[in-house]
């Protein structure tokens, strides 16, 4: 549940608490998180809803659309009953059903990311092999820049680039030195 939510209804901020509840199925259709919201606000505000104004709901579904959704969520405003809101939860769950699916996947593909990192975090991130390889790159870069600066005829300038190989070959000497060790 989102914190500012729960801060919201403990506060007794009823027209905050409706508002996220109504925003909360445009934003994850799947109604998982929306059916958590109501729980906690329905034990936290016995006025939560309002008396239904008898306005009808559209029924055949092939006339549900992201207009007729966000005409709903417009009456919420004025008449945020228990019959409104199921009907516009049902609406939202059919009509940004594409949504609830892209959701759903991207769940797995971040489950399945926290499940390599976690098991293998240092392996999934750079292999062994790849790190040698990286840490020999950087020595060998050192040693160039070194060399360089010797044919360099500014003095400055060669010997900031000297001085920067030297860093090079000596910082990648040192991890090389840390991998064998492991």
């Amino acid at each position: 549940m989102k914190p500012k939510f729960k801060k919201g209804v403990d506060a007794g901020d009823l027209a905050g608490t409706r508002l996220f509840l109504a925003n909360e199925m445009l934003l994850d259709p799947r109604g998982k998180s929306f059916n958590e919201m109501r729980t906690y606000a329905e034990t936290a505000f016995s006025n939560l809803y309002d008396v239904h104004d008898g306005g009808s709901f559209e029924q055949n579904k092939a006339a549900w659309s992201k207009d007729l959704l966000n005409n709903v969520q417009d009456d919420l405003e004025s008449n945020f009953s228990r019959e409104r809101l199921d009907f516009y939860y049902n609406l939202a769950k059919e009509v940004l059903k594409d949504k609830a699916e892209y959701l759903d996947a991207e769940d797995i593909k971040l489950a399945q990311r926290q499940s390599n990192t976690s098991t293998n975090r240092e392996e999934y991130i750079y292999p062994s092999d790849s790190k040698k390889k990286i840490h020999t790159g950087i020595t060998i870069g050192g040693a160039a820049l070194t060399v360089a600066g010797l044919f360099i005829e500014k003095t400055a300038v060669a010997y900031a680039v000297s001085s920067l190989g030297i860093i090079g070959m000596a910082v990648g000497g040192y991890l090389l030195y840390n991998d064998r060790k492991k």
